[in-house]
């Protein structure tokens, strides 16, 4: 009877652990994964997980647990491993928007009362103005011109920061303090600034850079780009990040044209690369299933020499769903980075990432409340975005 019970026992603590090992490794499989065509899908799990294509349905597979044990369904991209050039070094970014942004609302004086057009007719901080009674805008000029000509009304068109197009009719007031006619918002058409440069693709010489979006600085909304340029950077001064107060590159644009900004997306900023290419090292992409919890590089340009640099980093968390910018907790170890920087400060952003010796994300955000840590996006996302025409 004891042998018996301590049979059963042992029977029961083997499916639980079965069980508990199939829990823990399914957290580590994404629901898409990118399958070569030898047919490996090289997963970064723990246990042995092997992948059975759908026979009946080649875009999807079975995930199993030591060749038996069914964890779950994933889908399937075929595709061979992409090869990149990695920079980490500094550029700039000058774009102007696809229409004019509204950044704020101001009341103002007339006829003896506080009037404000624009709030009055339903336009909000966020909304970015596409025309103008028929008339495309582009520039703070071009609408300054559609205000001042516009005869009493104007019909604009607008997209919201959920990207819902509408149309509002609007009643320029006279001011009281100088005569004009005025609307009542202050509207931006232009942004500029400073990042990372994260890749180029040498088959077609095109570029990643930032692994985020880029926002306005007073709506923090994504700025739809018309048009823009990327050109070289330098940096000119390092503030450090302490608890409370993210560091930053403090650095300036240079005169050289590098490139075409053609797109501004929540994984980053993409166009073509137009300058000759610089030497740069090639690296294969991991797609995120092979990216383990543990230590990585990051490559980044933190010296005034501008010389990118790999320093040490450990992956602490990975995430498959959420935002597209923020699928990764990474950590600065690296004393010498730590020394310059504090970890990661502002202008970092699109550093990229390396593990095994594969091009694996780039960090995107800093905490605040720990400067040593921050966010990062998968190279796989960066790539899905600059291929999206």
């Amino acid at each position: 009877m004891n042998r018996r019970k301590r049979a059963l026992g042992l029977f029961l603590a083997l499916v639980s652990g079965i069980a508990a090992a199939a829990l823990i490794t399914v957290r580590q499989l994404p629901d898409d994964l990118i399958v070569h065509n030898d047919g490996n899908a090289r997963l970064a799990t723990f246990l042995p997980v092997s992948v059975e294509i759908n026979e009946e349905n080649a875009d999807s597979a079975r995930a199993k647990l030591f060749g038996m044990v069914k964890l779950k369904d994933v889908g399937i991209h075929r595709e061979e491993p992409k090869k990149v050039l990695l920079a980490g070094t500094l550029f700039g970014l000058r774009m102007y928007s696809d229409g004019v942004m509204v950044v704020g609302l101001s009341d103002f004086d007339s006829g003896g009362r506080k009037v404000n057009p624009a709030k009055e007719s339903g336009i909000s901080r966020g909304d970015m103005i596409r025309s103008a009674n028929g008339r495309r805008i582009y520039t703070n000029e071009e609408f300054a011109d559609a205000v001042k000509n516009s005869k009493g009304a104007l019909t604009l068109e607008l997209t919201d920061k959920n990207g819902k197009n509408r149309h509002v009719r609007l009643i320029p007031a006279d001011s009281d303090a100088d005569g004009c006619l005025k609307t009542g918002m202050w509207v931006r058409d232009s942004a500029a600034g400073i990042g990372t440069l994260t890749f180029i693709d040498p088959e077609n010489g095109t570029f990643g850079g930032l692994g985020h979006g880029i926002c306005d600085a007073d709506t923090h909304e994504i700025v739809p780009i018309h048009e823009g340029e990327i050109v070289s950077a330098e940096i000119g001064s390092i503030r450090r990040g302490v608890r409370g107060s993210a560091g930053e590159i403090r650095g300036y644009l240079g005169g050289e044209e590098l490139g075409v900004l053609e797109k501004n997306t929540l994984c980053g900023a993409y166009g073509q690369y137009t300058s000759a290419l610089p030497t740069l090292k090639e690296y294969e992409t991991a797609p995120k299933q092979e990216i383990r919890q543990g230590k990585a590089k990051i490559l980044c340009t933190v010296q005034t020499d501008g010389r990118p640099r790999l320093y040490d980093v450990v992956i602490k968390r990975i995430n498959y769903s959420g935002d597209p910018a923020k699928n990764m907790i990474i950590t600065v170890t690296d004393e010498k980075l730590l020394k310059e920087t504090g970890g990661i400060i502002q202008g970092m952003s699109g550093s990229p990432l390396i593990q095994n010796g594969k091009f694996i994300g780039a960090v995107t955000h800093v905490f605040v409340n720990d400067p040593t840590s921050g966010y990062a996006i998968f190279a796989e996302n960066m790539l899905r975005q600059q291929e999206d025409k």
